[in-house]
């Protein structure tokens, strides 16, 4: 063996060695949440760390999304942005067009196909971030209030969801006051409700939601109109506000008769119907488990036509990132549905890859339990999969900035101070039209 290739095989074992035992790329991941969701994120990203022993994942946990926000405000003053992150739906494309997040176009056309409905995108095209996880609205609600009722549950099947007034008459059928009335009898006392027939709350996603079945919403399907001030979009907003102050089945928010949870809600009889999000089936599970909860879930009501809403918190990508490729790895795997088996089998979650809705093997694996409810295929799978439509915060980069404005407003519409037509037309759009128009 000559000199020459013994020295030449030093080098490439010297080489190889040091390979091995470099230290790893070091990369940031900052989220928010509750001490479940710092356990589940803790397990996923040590679970990553194993499968890639390069790349060292150092977790930053901001609390709620409140204190996310002002410490992500923060970290970006001072140029100490991490290198990927969870971050606040309505605050996505805001930061995407001041130029914080890597473009992730290219990597999203080549994964597993996402939902339509959960896809950031900016007004010229880039998809800049996407739900991790798909979540929609749909009605819970208590069997043993409708049972004592003698009223047939809500619809599962979405071909048969009730209209807006089947809605209302079921909910004041179950709205009894203390001496057991309904807002129909003689003598109902609507400032002694002891169950309300019905919880629909007042935040963005159920009046979007709403206005959108009934054929108006915020912007027009094309993003280029504020449509707020449309008739379809006012008659619906009053709608939502007469079930507090006219019909008296739901419960007047921020008073002491306004649930904290659809669980405790439900239980406590407090409530017969909680239209809210699909994430409720984790506490109601555990309450049926516990407490002997009886509960079912049936597809919303529609106005014109049969709508729900996507959200999802996404995981974004940071422009400053000196570690792209690590950071794109980390993304690859958390945005694997495969790899959050836990939160879909929970029900805190819903998959956002299209196949796990439709591959009977990848359907199973997360609705395949006694957590998730018979009903559930038809009035959560396939209504999230054929009726669910992109919020405006997916594609309007003013939104965060708008609905500070009608959200304020908003709370006279709630409150029976003031008609929905009077606060849209005169108090929110003379606001939001030169924001929306970027002035």
């Amino acid at each position: 063996m000559s000199k020459r290739f013994l020295t030449i095989l030093v080098l490439l074992l010297c080489v190889a060695t040091a390979a091995v035992f470099a230290a790893p790329v070091t990369i940031q991941y900052a989220y928010w949440g509750d001490q479940n969701e710092v356990t589940t994120t803790t397990n996923l990203i040590n679970g990553f760390m194993a499968k890639n022993p390069n790349i060292k994942v150092e977790l930053l946990h901001f609390g709620s999304n409140t204190e996310f926000n002002d410490k992500i405000t923060t970290l970006a003053a001072a140029n100490k942005l991490p290198d990927v992150s969870t971050f606040y739906e309505p605050n996505v494309l805001t930061w995407a067009m001041n130029g914080q997040f890597v473009d992730l176009t290219n990597f999203y056309k080549t994964s597993q196909p996402k939902l339509d409905a959960i896809k950031f995108v900016t007004p010229d095209g880039k998809i800049v971030g996407v739900s991790v996880a798909n979540e929609i609205q749909v009605i819970w609600y208590s069997k043993k209030l409708f049972d004592q009722a003698g009223i047939a549950y809500p619809p599962a099947d979405p071909a048969k969801a009730w209209t807006w007034d089947q809605f209302v008459t079921i909910a004041k059928k179950l709205t009894k006051d203390a001496n057991g009335k309904t807002p129909d009898d003689p003598g109902f006392d609507a400032k002694d409700i002891r169950t309300f027939g019905a919880w629909v709350q007042q935040w963005w996603m159920p009046w979007l939601t709403m206005t959108m079945s009934n054929g108006g919403g915020l912007v027009s399907p094309d993003g280029k109109r504020l449509i707020l001030d449309s008739p379809e979009s006012i008659d619906a907003i009053q709608k939502m506000a007469d079930l507090i102050n006219v019909h008296h089945v739901s419960p007047v928010p921020g008073s002491q008769s306004t649930p904290t949870a659809a669980a405790t809600a439900l239980l406590s009889g407090q409530v017969a119907m909680a239209m809210d999000g699909t994430w409720d089936l984790l506490s109601l599970g555990i309450t049926k488990e516990e407490q002997g909860l009886d509960f079912g879930v049936g597809v919303l009501p529609k106005m014109k036509n049969l709508v729900t809403t996507s959200v999802g918190t996404p995981i974004v990508v940071y422009k400053k990132t000196k570690h792209l490729s690590e950071s794109l790895k980390l993304l690859e795997f958390l945005m694997d549905p495969a790899q959050s088996l836990p939160l879909l089998q929970s029900g805190l979650w819903l998959p956002n890859e299209k196949r796990w809705y439709t591959d009977a093997k990848l359907l199973d694996q997360w609705i395949g339990n006694p957590r998730h409810p018979p009903e559930y295929k038809q009035a959560v799978v396939d209504f999230a999969l054929n009726y669910a439509k992109a919020l405006p915060l997916y594609t309007v980069p003013t939104f965060a900035k708008m609905d500070d404005v009608i959200e304020a407003a908003f709370g006279q519409v709630w409150l029976g101070q003031k008609s929905a037509s009077d606060v849209i037309k005169k108090e929110i759009m003379p606001k939001i039209t030169p924001i929306f128009q970027g002035k």
